[in-house]
């Protein structure tokens, strides 16, 4: 199995619960999206998820001129990580998330890079959508809530987006045991 097609399975896995319980129970997706913004448990877990990943890249990735400060990158990190929740915790979740989509499109779009299924542009429009819309969330984390307030505004709504949602995670994994 290729790490395309491991990636495309994974994506799927992790967004197909998300949007079953949208469609299933949309009043606790409901509840659960109004909650996230401020959620100072999401937003630590997040955070150390995103800081940690780019500790990763940043051992993986050669820094030629800055070789130098890579140990006192490794050493600031974690101090980094725990000031960033203690003084910028005010809608930190969505922050995080978005610090995590922009991250999520490194290995994706190393692994399609060569793929010869034209089924591949899948994977880079969506590795490039996530990027821009990781963007915004880190700029404008209120961006969340406005966005999802419009999808998760009634019941027929949230399931409608839940069944869109599900749908393109399906597509994810059928694409992953199919195709990559």
């Amino acid at each position: 199995m290729s790490v395309l097609a491991k990636a495309a399975i994974l994506m799927g896995a992790i967004l197909a619960p998300l949007y079953a319980c949208m469609m299933v129970a949309p009043g606790l997706a409901m509840k659960g999206v109004r909650l996230f913004p401020r959620s100072r448990v999401m937003g630590a877990l997040l955070s150390l998820i995103a800081f940690g990943w780019a500790g990763w890249l940043l051992h993986e990735t050669p820094l030629g001129r800055f070789e130098t400060y890579r140990q006192a990158i490794y050493l600031l990190l974690p101090a980094i990580c725990l000031l960033v929740n203690i003084f910028n915790s005010e809608l930190l979740a969505p922050r995080a998330l978005g610090g995590i989509m922009i991250l999520v499109p490194a290995p994706l779009l190393a692994a399609a890079r060569w793929h010869p299924s034209p089924w591949r542009y899948v994977i880079l429009v969506t590795a490039y959508a996530l990027v821009v819309k990781g963007i915004a969330l880190i700029l404008s984390p209120y961006l969340f809530r406005r966005g999802s307030e419009r999808i998760v505004k009634s019941d027929g709504l949230c399931r409608a987006w839940g069944g869109l949602g599900m749908a393109v995670a399906l597509l994810l994994i059928v694409l992953g045991i199919t195709v990559y």
